[in-house]
């Protein structure tokens, strides 16, 4: 019995032995985990340069005196910039004070950018004759002189920031009306050697040239301006003012109150 049980294991082996096999491949996967770092935002700081020495730093290869680099306050780019600006000239007021002048005005700012602008000028005044003026003196003379002025011109802005210098240059068109009476010409026996009377309309071109400061915020704006202009032609009556209303050289200064509306 067992000599039967031995031969049968051994034919049953034999048969598995002889039976075909499959190979089977296993994938292996490796993973990394990669890190990419994101950049937190962060708000730039701005110190008075006052406050620090000239010299703060640890001298680097790029900055080899250590000097101060860090930006002026007053060089602040966040400022909401609008399209146009309306300028009122606050010194106008001041025109009013005295009732034998009166000038207002002010300017329409296009703003093409940050440092470029296209301004039209306006501007309305009237000079009466007064005590101590050298021609057009009261006693003489009666009535007034009434100006318009439209003009155009071209403003820079040496920084994009909120503080800047800037420069204006432009011209401007005078519809200048002359409405006065010279009362000595009604006296034969007077001797008359002043402008008679003149009661018509002259016009004038006055080129100018300004500088200023401005500081802008994101909408209200102030500036300083001041500058030069000429008016070509007119009669000997205004010689010896400085006003508006002038012959020749006139001088300009103004504090522009405005605000950005678009």
């Amino acid at each position: 019995m067992k000599k039967w049980t031995l031969i049968l294991l051994l034919c049953i082996s034999a048969i598995y032995a002889k039976a075909p096999r499959d190979t089977v491949y296993v994938e292996q996967i490796i993973r990394d985990t990669v890190y990419i770092p994101v950049k937190s935002k962060t708000d730039t700081i701005y110190i008075k340069s006052e406050n620090l020495p000239q010299k703060c730093c640890t001298p680097t290869e790029q900055n080899p005196l250590g000097q101060d680099t860090t930006k002026f306050l007053r060089y602040d780019t966040s400022y909401t910039h609008h399209l146009i600006y309306l300028h009122f000239d606050i010194v106008s007021i001041l025109w009013m004070i005295d009732t034998n002048f009166t000038s207002i005005g002010g300017n329409i700012e296009i703003s093409a950018n940050r440092k470029n602008s296209f301004m039209i000028n306006l501007r309305y005044s009237q000079m009466k004759p007064q005590v101590g003026n050298k021609v057009f003196v009261d006693g003489i003379y009666e009535g007034d002189i009434t100006q318009y002025d439209i003009g155009m011109g071209y403003r820079h802005y040496f920084r994009p920031s909120k503080y800047s210098v800037f420069l204006d240059v432009g011209s401007n068109w005078l519809i200048r009306k002359y409405n006065y009476t010279n009362t000595w010409d009604d006296r034969p026996n007077q001797y008359n050697d002043r402008p008679h009377t003149r009661h018509d309309t002259g016009y004038l071109f006055a080129p100018y040239i300004h500088m200023g400061h401005i500081f802008r915020s994101n909408r209200p704006i102030f500036g300083i301006e001041y500058g030069l202009a000429y008016n070509v032609k007119d009669s000997d009556l205004l010689k010896g003012e400085f006003s508006y209303i002038t012959g020749g050289i006139q001088f300009d200064f103004r504090l522009n109150f405005g605000m950005g509306i678009l």
